[in-house]
């Protein structure tokens, strides 16, 4: 594989790829034997890796530079072309369905992949695809509105990952001027995102509607293969991070701000977790990289191999710059098996989040795809794979001394302690959705005032102090999930309970906490969402005390580490 840099784009012609994904079909039904039908499968999915991995190079050099015309007119020509070629791969599956060989495929490949292809096809309609060009194309604008946005902070010209970083700074008045900006950089923008979302709402809308859903909440969760729970599960386990995680964390702000020697704990104090100020990695953007390369070799053969494969390609761009799309995440070159990883550096402790949860979700890619013999069956949903990227931050907290020095323990509080609070977020965050899609003739300025809410619910602790725009709802906007990949977060909430499982397993047996992640990392999405669980031997965060017992041994942990650092 030549490094990333050095790949050559060309423009897949998805005209051909459309009678490509004609042609499948038909070979299908006229398959003579399942040797023929499995070859079938494994030639088109051949195929379908190579479009795939030009859609993701186009895709990532867009989201790098979103300024870029030439990247900008090739999204715009997938985006415009896949929606009606997906609607033939599922029709695909419906032939592969009624093939009488059947039996034989699933009996190799698994019945998870079955299950899959027979959701899909409540999606098959041909009414829909006029509607997710739209979409697509609202999500392009936002991602532009979004990467472009940038106001002056004390002579400099900041975008939203600018200001971060100023945002932890010891000084008070410097943290909530950063702050102040950053919450006046999005009402700048909120006019276009409000526009946005209104019309991402209906569309969304429209297509449920359109399908027989009674709203878009029910379709997101069969579109999000959300087969093991439902509605009434997920607000069960609402209502046990308001009984558990909501008051650990009331007694755990309260401590901080003890700490800050504040009366009053504001937003922009949050983030400051020490008064002396955080623990921020030592090292440019490449010496942090070696440190990584380093580490991952000590942790493991397996993550050795995986991360010198990402240095030699180049598989990274990681930092911050003009125009670039914010955020962070990983995707993959299909033809290559090669993960790919994207972020934003601000030189706070963030960074460190890239370089062991997005390589979370590299070294399952890594992995699973090596092993799976279908690229569908290389990743699970994002309930478990939302767990390999998490565990992997508790994984990797041995070797933090590289990264911190004398401040690893400070380190080790803010992320445990950052890992913990922010699950009531992610809970408002899911709540705030279904509410919107409950009521999609909600306005601008409604929908504000549910936010608001709810946070209140989950997060009684939060105080925006002088923000206005902030105060009356408008932090909703800075969460780009909620744009691009509707009712993708509560994913990590589930996720981050079962990545605390593996912390204390790691605590008192690491052999055997790690095989288990390995194991969870290499089954990719073979199996089901529970099937999983029980594969990694990880409690279900649905169930029993789990949430209960997982919150209580990271608050005693939180304890343990705070008698280290004499706090």
């Amino acid at each position: 594989m030549k490094k990333f840099s050095e790949i050559e784009y060309v423009r897949p012609d998805l005209s051909a790829y459309r009678e490509e994904a004609k042609a499948h079909i038909e070979n299908i039904k006229n398959a003579e034997s399942y040797e023929e039908l499995k070859n079938e499968m494994l030639r088109y999915d051949e195929l379908q890796k190579q479009v795939m991995t030009m859609r993701s190079v186009a895709s990532i050099r867009n989201t790098v530079n979103t300024m870029d015309a030439f990247y900008d007119a090739e999204i715009r020509y997938f985006n415009s072309e896949l929606p009606s070629i997906m609607l033939l791969g599922m029709k695909a599956d419906e032939a592969l369905l009624a093939s009488p060989f059947i039996g034989e495929f699933e009996k190799e490949f698994g019945s998870i992949l079955i299950q899959n292809m027979k959701n899909s096809l409540r999606f098959a309609d041909e009414r829909l695809v006029p509607m997710q060009i739209r979409e697509s194309e609202l999500t392009r604008r936002y991602s532009r509105a979004s990467a472009n946005a940038a106001i002056e902070f004390r002579g400099e010209k900041c975008n939203f990952y600018g200001l971060l970083k100023y945002m932890e700074s010891e000084d008070r008045e410097t943290r909530k001027e950063a702050f102040m900006k950053w919450s006046e950089l999005y009402e700048s923008i909120s006019g276009e995102l409000d526009e946005i979302y209104d019309e991402m709402v209906a569309l969304r809308t429209e297509m449920a509607k359109t399908l027989g859903f009674e709203s878009y909440t029910d379709m997101a969760y069969l579109k999000r293969r959300r087969f093991d729970y439902g509605r009434n599960e997920v607000h069960a386990f609402h209502e046990k991070v308001k009984k558990y995680i909501t008051p650990a964390c009331e007694r755990l702000y309260d401590k901080q701000r003890q700490r800050l020697g504040l009366e009053k704990l504001y937003k922009y104090d949050e983030s400051l977790v020490f008064a002396g100020g955080n623990a921020d990695p030592e090292g440019t953007k490449d010496e942090l990289i070696q440190k990584a390369l380093d580490m991952y070799k000590e942790l493991s053969p397996e993550t050795g191999e995986f991360f010198t494969f990402m240095v030699e390609h180049e598989l990274f761009d990681l930092e911050s710059k003009p125009g670039k799309r914010p955020g962070g995440y990983c995707t993959s070159l299909p033809m290559y098996k090669a993960p790919f990883i994207f972020s934003n550096f601000n030189g706070t402790a963030a960074d460190m989040g890239v370089l062991t949860h997005e390589a979370g979700h590299a070294f399952e890619g890594y992995l699973a795809s090596r092993i799976m013999p279908l690229s569908a069956l290389s990743h699970s949903t994002s309930e478990i794979n939302e767990i390999h990227s998490m565990a992997m931050e508790h994984f990797t907290y041995p070797w933090m001394e590289k990264f911190f020095g004398e401040k690893t323990d400070m380190y080790l509080y803010d992320h445990l302690w950052g890992a913990l609070n922010v699950i009531p977020y992610m809970c408002v965050v899911d709540e705030f959705q279904h509410r919107v899609y409950d009521n999609p003739a909600m306005t601008a300025k409604e929908r504000r005032a549910v936010w608001r809410e709810i946070e209140k619910e989950f997060m009684p602790w939060r105080d925006y102090e002088d923000s206005e725009f902030l105060s009356e709802g408008g932090f909703w906007m800075q969460k780009q999930h909620i744009f691009l990949y509707p009712f993708y977060y509560i994913e990590y909430a589930l996720a981050q309970i079962c990545a605390f499982s593996f912390y204390l397993k790691m605590l008192t047996d690491r052999p055997a906490a790690w095989k288990d992640y390995v194991n969870l990392c290499k089954a990719g999405g073979s199996k089901g969402y529970f099937d999983l669980l029980k594969l990694a031997n990880l409690d279900n965060p649905f169930t029993g005390d789990t949430v209960k017992d997982c919150v209580e041994a990271v608050e005693n942990r939180l304890t343990a580490l705070e008698k280290n650092l004499g706090i």
